[in-house]
């Protein structure tokens, strides 16, 4: 085997206005735009495996963006670095469920929000419009978090 590059493209150009739409929803969750593009991207395509330079390629992107947004993709367990037999380049592949490791991580967001608000309450210098303003904050996160954890248990249930 070797690591011959397929000129092919890794989407069929139908489908790039989806990558570009999905990238704008990951813009506006905080992350970069090809981070969003590069996660589309893998979404989307038909094969497992990916390495830098195609993806690098198909975006029309540097390899030092790439590079830094698959590292940030592997950070967050969206995508993981496989080394398969005979080949020299790492190939890139999504995690088996990286939609609902987004929704997990939102989940350990709000406990790490609650937490800080707790804090925050139990200080002496919490003035009442603050207080209310932090109660209710909690109350929705306490929800969320209920609603959010039981949805992946009943939902969890239903695909394994």
């Amino acid at each position: 085997m070797s690591d011959v590059h397929d000129p092919s493209p890794l989407v069929p150009e139908e489908l790039h206005e989806h990558v570009e739409a999905f990238s704008l929803i990951f813009e506006r969750f905080g992350f970069q735009r090809m981070g969003g593009r590069i996660f589309a991207l893998m979404l989307l395509r038909d094969d497992t495996y990916v390495t830098q330079a195609q993806l690098a390629e198909e975006l029309k992107a540097s390899q030092g963006s790439i590079s830094t947004m698959i590292r940030l993709l592997e950070q967050l367990g969206f995508v993981e670095r496989v080394s398969l037999p005979g080949h020299r380049r790492d190939r890139f592949r999504l995690t088996d469920d990286p939609l609902v490791e987004m929704t997990i991580r939102r989940l350990e967001g709000a406990r790490q929000i609650v937490g800080v608000i707790e804090s925050a309450r139990s200080s002496d210098h919490m003035g009442p419009n603050a207080d209310a303003r932090l109660a209710r904050a909690v109350s929705f996160y306490e929800f969320f978090m209920e609603e959010m954890a039981r949805s992946l248990a009943e939902w969890r249930k239903k695909v394994d």
